[in-house]
């Protein structure tokens, strides 16, 4: 690929449209005609440009495509309308299960996998739209895709095929044409990119194709664009595609936004939240608010098994309240959901443990730790995972309040508490790892490095976790060859921490012994409905074992998967994660 000038790609984005108006809602322009010189690109628009000279690069037969439109619809039948397919799911909610190879911000995610195969996953599990990415340099994705997914979701043993989405750079009918004729049902449409003039024109064009499309926004100013474009099924995404930062409330503020305007979400117009969701909570979250479609992608890519995770999420509201039965009361059987790599001392291995898919990134802050990270590299780290999770604050996830702590015993508490966590660590989180250290030390370092929470390691008691300015993890330490008394640990608790996390300890030593604790102490304590963080003695080799037998709610790994103390092995990193991924799914299956 030849790679554009700054000059040429602005050149490019300012040719989509004469109209200073029409481009008033598009990042840099600011009521002007053309980009100033100075203005930066972002990866948005250098991707935008970039497809955009793709296209004029390419020669097309209008006759000749409109030929091969009517040639797949032939084979293949009619499109299929996306608001129909939409609205046709509820009281479910609608999942658009995404084919997405790579991004410019993660790199490679599964560029092995078989579209086609993929996407039939995707629809056995109750997927009701694919959306393929079809965008070839930064995402890797083809035409070829779509119409292999197309063709082969065609004839499933399932009530409706699903409906197909090109998700591309699309600004053009030709681009529309070739996406029809590839078997697409829809076309995304985003607004950050699209000057208003030529959105209308779009939007009337796919009508005259019989496609419905999805238009997406991000800000107010786009949703406004949109509106007064004629869209009708509204695709908000939670992610600033110029920033990559993701904010989940944008949806919510969208949703308000057409409330407040008395615009039916179940009738005229379809709501869709399209990035950053990963679990029920999310879905059950948008629903409330008037989603109709969810649209999910790198969770899928990465899963091991894609049907059970989409299972998981629970699109019916029956299956939702059914799962929130089933984690507040009796033992806890929901199995393993956070994944902890402790011991991190610099960045490197911070991204690696991220890409490996952590939820919680350990730094340990004991001076006499082999494993002890300065305040300047662990803002580094910091640095580095936010970067990773597109986020530039720290997470505040639903924790009790303080009426909610005096009310609520211990174990239901808990249970809520992690349950809050879970949905929060879907984006990796910062914990700093304390022992017996002053609390008010604890609230300067965890302020000074933007910690999003915190590990009592020591001898602190469950009370402290109530003053460390975050969310706290206490960890009850076993001594190794010990039988405790289950009953003695249940009554210690109190509701202060957010989660519990058992490790062993070794004639005194607390933590970082690489020895494990007996299983089953964790296993009983789990039956009594608390869950539970398991450490101690953990490594690629017997993580599966500690997964399959307890089932914890997460496992956590320092020395394990080192090369020396404070380095990490990568490969044993991504080892361990894998195996605990791969072990939770099968768990869950009941194996």
């Amino acid at each position: 690929m030849t790679e554009l000038t700054s000059s040429e790609a602005k050149a490019l984005l300012d040719s989509l449209s004469s109209s200073s108006e029409a481009k008033a809602h598009i990042y840099g322009y600011g009521g002007a005609q053309t980009l100033s010189e100075d203005h930066e690109l972002s990866m948005l628009q250098k991707i935008t440009a970039k497809r955009i000279a793709d296209y004029k690069a390419k020669s097309f037969d209008e006759s000749q495509l409109n030929a091969k439109i009517q040639a797949t619809e032939e084979m293949l039948g009619p499109r299929l309308n996306l608001q129909h397919v939409i609205q046709s799911q509820y009281p479910k909610m609608a999942l658009a299960a995404e084919f997405k190879r790579a991004s410019p911000s993660k790199g490679d995610i599964a560029s092995h996998l078989s579209a086609g195969e993929q996407a039939c996953k995707y629809t056995r599990a109750g997927a009701s739209v694919i959306s393929v990415l079809c965008e070839t340099h930064w995402f890797k994705g083809s035409f070829e895709d779509l119409a292999e997914v197309r063709r082969m979701t065609q004839n499933l043993d399932t009530e409706q095929r699903p409906a197909v989405l090109c998700k591309d750079f699309v600004l053009s009918h030709h681009h529309i044409m070739e996406a029809a004729a590839s078997g697409a049902d829809t076309v995304l449409l985003i607004v950050a990119i699209t000057p208003a003039d030529l959105l209308a024109d779009l939007i009337s064009f796919c009508r005259s194709l019989n496609m419905e499309p999805l238009v997406e926004v991000h800000a107010k100013s786009e949703l406004n664009v949109a509106l007064e474009s004629g869209a009708k099924v509204i695709g908000v995404n939670n992610r600033n595609l110029h920033t990559f930062k993701m904010d989940m409330d944008t949806t919510d503020r969208t949703a308000a936004t057409l409330t407040e305007r008395n615009l039916s979400l179940t009738n005229e117009y379809s709501l869709c939240s399209l990035s950053g969701m990963s679990n029920a909570d999310d879905v059950d979250r948008f629903r409330k608010v008037g989603v109709g479609m969810v649209l999910i992608g790198e969770s899928l890519m990465r899963s091991p098994d894609p049907v059970t995770t989409i299972k998981s999420f629970c699109l019916d509201p029956k299956d939702y309240e059914d799962l929130v039965k089933k984690n507040t009361s009796g033992a806890y059987t929901a199995g393993t959901k956070i994944i902890k790599v402790c011991g991190i001392t610099n960045a490197d291995d911070a991204l690696c443990a991220c890409r490996s898919g952590a939820s919680l990134i350990g730094l340990i802050f004991v001076e006499k730790s082999k494993r002890y990270i300065s305040i300047e590299k662990a803002k580094q780290v910091v640095e580095v995972v936010r970067k990773f999770g597109e986020r530039d604050s720290r997470i505040k996830f639903d924790h009790k309040s303080k009426t909610e702590e005096k009310m609520i015993a211990p174990i239901p508490s808990i249970v809520r508490s992690s349950r809050a966590l879970t949905n929060a660590a879907k984006r990796p989180l910062v914990v700093g790892v304390f022992q017996n250290k002053p609390l008010e030390k604890v609230r300067e370092i965890v302020q000074q490095v933007n910690l999003d929470c915190v590990q009592l390691h020591g001898d602190e008691g469950m009370e402290a976790c109530s003053n460390c300015d975050v969310p706290a993890i206490r960890v009850v330490h076993v001594e190794s060859g010990s039988n405790p008394n289950v009953d003695n640990i249940i009554s210690s608790l109190t509701n202060d921490p957010v989660a519990i996390l058992f490790d062993t300890s070794v004639k005194g030593t607390q933590g970082g012994t690489g020895v494990t604790f007996d299983w089953n102490l964790a296993k009983s304590i789990q039956n009594k409905g608390l869950p539970v963080i398991v450490a101690g003695g953990l490594k690629p080799e017997n993580v599966v074992d500690a997964v399959s037998s307890v089932n914890p709610w997460g496992v956590d790994v320092s020395s394990g998967v080192e090369k020396s103390p404070g380095l990490k092995d990568h490969e044993k990193v991504r080892s361990f994660v894998r195996n605990a991924k791969i072990a939770a799914e099968q768990t869950s299956k009941g194996f």
